[in-house]
């Protein structure tokens, strides 16, 4: 039983000090998903050459919104109860939707919302921190 522990405490250790944010199994079976596509930073970027018509959400914050982010993007919160209303209301469902916030698990809890309410979504991998490290 101990070794478990420390095999455990050893595994999330390493994981916590590499950075890598850790995603939810739940919200890794949205990769199954054909309406659902993760993009690297670099081909997220180019999906904006490929869909001009695409619609970009930052799923963060006001205050994380305010200190930065993706030109042309739109701020609606996932975490605020209200987020679904205000994307069925904003956001076109015949334009595809990319989403980003900050390393990825809060965007694929949007994207699975939106996907549920008939969206077809784009993902940006490792968020805007990885797409900041790129551009």
């Amino acid at each position: 039983m101990r070794l478990l522990f420390f095999l455990l405490f050893v595994c999330f250790g390493a994981q916590a000090q590499s950075g890598k944010v850790i995603i939810p199994d739940s919200l890794l079976l949205l990769d199954r998903n054909p309406n659902f596509t993760t993009f690297t930073p670099e081909a997220f970027n180019h999906c904006w050459d490929s869909y001009p018509n695409a619609q970009l959400v930052d799923v963060r914050t006001a205050e994380e919104y305010q200190a930065g982010h993706i030109a042309n993007a739109i701020n609606i919160d996932v975490k605020k109860s209200t987020f679904i209303h205000i994307a069925d209301s904003l956001l076109d469902k015949q334009r595809p939707v990319a989403v980003y916030c900050k390393g990825g698990v809060r965007s694929r809890q949007a994207a699975k919302l939106l996907l549920e309410h008939g969206f077809m979504v784009y993902n940006l991998q490792d968020g805007y921190d990885g797409w900041k490290e790129v551009f």
